[in-house]
């Protein structure tokens, strides 16, 4: 397989993992029966689902389930932390006293 697939793929899915789990999905639609767009001889259905998506062989609607969109803007809520005592003292785990070393 050419190693510049994947940054070409890239210019497509720039997340790895989408593309990752689209290219699967296209490699395992090919293993199942389904008619590949490109026609390469010997190639794996791997090479082949990697090879459709560099070169945007498919339907837009095809990779949305894998295009990831900003999420609208909502409040952030952080929750309240609350310190025993009021958070004014600092107490630290207490220390023990044995000299050996623990492996």
């Amino acid at each position: 397989m050419d190693p510049l697939i994947v940054f070409d793929c890239e210019r497509v899915l720039a997340n790895r993992f989408a593309l990752a789990v689209a290219a699967a999905a296209r490699s395992r639609s090919l293993n199942r029966g389904a008619e590949p767009r490109l026609e390469m001889r010997g190639a794996t259905a791997s090479e082949i689902a990697l090879k459709e998506i560099a070169q945007r062989s498919f339907l837009p609607d095809e990779l949305a389930l894998f295009l990831i969109e900003p999420a609208e803007a909502k409040p952030s809520r952080e929750p309240t932390i609350r310190f025993r005592g009021g958070g004014r003292h600092a107490a630290a785990a207490p220390v023990s006293d044995l000299p050996e070393a623990v492996h």
